[in-house]
């Protein structure tokens, strides 16, 4: 039987080097969905520029996923591990980009820093420097969680969404009174 459902986007930027994470998100939300979706009358979508976007042309790359993507989102979640990413002509990384749109957008947002085993190339340091950077800046505005094994951020990931979807939902309701 058809019902209405709020929904909720929750887009996930993040350099190329976290699909393990995003394969956590992913369980996470399909998890929520099936504890909390039925009684809460919500879902929460992933998305992310692989599988949300489309090819289009006239500005920057970043520009278009912006406006096809991140700008549709609810929740945005940052994660870096060892890359940092590439700079978009307005911030260092496309993820970084996402990350301080969503903020100035009022969006829920949600980083992480993976603590895990660095490989030793010269390549990797001067990236584990671009985040350590990117962290401190982060810092002095926003709170961000770090974690050391995917096991560690499955269940800080899933005590975060339930905090963040009760904001949303809390925010909605007082919305309809």
């Amino acid at each position: 039987m058809p019902e209405q459902v709020l929904l909720f986007r929750l887009f996930v930027g993040a350099p190329s080097d976290v699909d393990e994470a995003h394969d956590v998100i992913r369980g996470q939300i399909e998890q929520w969905n099936r504890d909390h979706g039925p009684l809460s009358g919500a879902r929460v979508e992933f998305t992310n520029w692989r599988t949300h976007s489309h090819p289009a042309a006239g500005r920057r790359p970043q520009a278009l996923l912006n406006k096809q993507v991140v700008d549709q989102c609810d929740i945005m979640v940052g994660i870096f591990n060892a890359r940092f990413g590439s700079p978009t002509g307005v911030a260092d990384s496309g993820t970084e980009e996402e990350i301080r749109r969503s903020i100035k957008r009022g969006k829920k947002v949600m980083v992480y820093f993976a603590i895990l085993p660095m490989p030793r190339r010269r390549k990797a340091r001067d990236e584990f420097e671009r985040i350590e950077k990117f962290k401190r800046k982060l810092g002095q505005r926003a709170l961000y969680h770090t974690y050391t094994d995917l096991k560690a951020f499955e269940e800080a990931f899933r005590q975060h969404l339930a905090g963040i979807m009760n904001e949303l939902l809390a925010k909605h309701r007082s919305r309809l009174k």
